[in-house]
């Protein structure tokens, strides 16, 4: 209809409605543009809203297991090291109980919580950069690269501290019930002098221990961080 309109006006050189129609098909299709692509950011926005609304639910899950991993950690390091200076001090412990309970506390290895789904698809689609929010986004790759460091550290600590030819597990009985790992009674007999062989391995342990330790905290600090800011949107 408007270009029978249009070729009317160019017969009869009516310039000024030739004008007019070409003004009404600009503005036709620029308004047309504008509100498709206002309806493209609007539907991004929608998803970016659920993207964060996921993650919100999913790094507070993350939040809760990295807290308990730093906490279990850190009393696995210390009867680490308490047994070292024991072992050092070449004297068999006065309070046995509480020397079993370090045993038992210093071959705990803690796995890496497991990644917030949402967080991985956003990395693994690269919908990550596309975030409105540069903190956010900085966070977020701040927290994952903490996650990597701990996981590329993760297998070689369990290596090490597993080994079924070390020291301490020549010297040191385990309860054959895994109920009892995480009880008082989980080690039920020890040689020390055969632990006395293993100060150099359990200072390995050590080691990793605290390597381990510092990544699961920078991991906290990452994962509090993003959670702050996307309860402050």
């Amino acid at each position: 209809m408007v270009l029978r309109r249009f070729t009317k006006h160019i017969r009869d050189q009516n310039w000024t409605a030739i004008g007019i129609e070409f003004v009404i098909v600009v503005l036709g299709v620029f308004l047309g543009i504008e509100v498709s692509n206002w309806n493209e950011a609007r539907r991004q926005a929608d998803a970016e809203r659920a993207t964060l609304a996921r993650l919100t639910e999913e790094f507070g899950a993350v939040e809760v297991d990295l807290a308990h991993a730093v906490g279990q950690y850190a009393t696995t390091i210390r009867s680490t090291g308490a047994i070292i200076v024991a072992l050092r001090s070449g004297h068999s412990p006065a309070d046995e109980p509480a020397f079993r309970q370090r045993l038992r506390d210093a071959q705990y290895i803690w796995d890496a919580p497991a990644q917030s789904v949402t967080y991985s698809e956003l990395v693994s689609t690269g919908a990550l950069s596309r975030l409105s929010d540069a903190r956010l986004r900085a966070a977020l790759t701040h927290y994952g690269h903490h996650a990597e460091r701990y996981a590329r550290k993760l297998p070689h600590a369990l290596a090490v501290v597993l080994a079924p030819d070390s020291n301490y597990l020549q010297a040191v009985s385990w309860s054959a019930d895994p109920a009892d790992w995480e009880k008082d009674n989980a080690i039920v007999e020890y040689d020390w002098n055969r632990l006395m062989a293993s100060r150099a391995e359990l200072q390995s342990w050590l080691a990793y221990q605290t390597d381990l330790h510092t990544h699961c905290s920078q991991q906290l600090e990452a994962v509090r961080t993003v959670l702050a800011l996307l309860k402050a949107r």
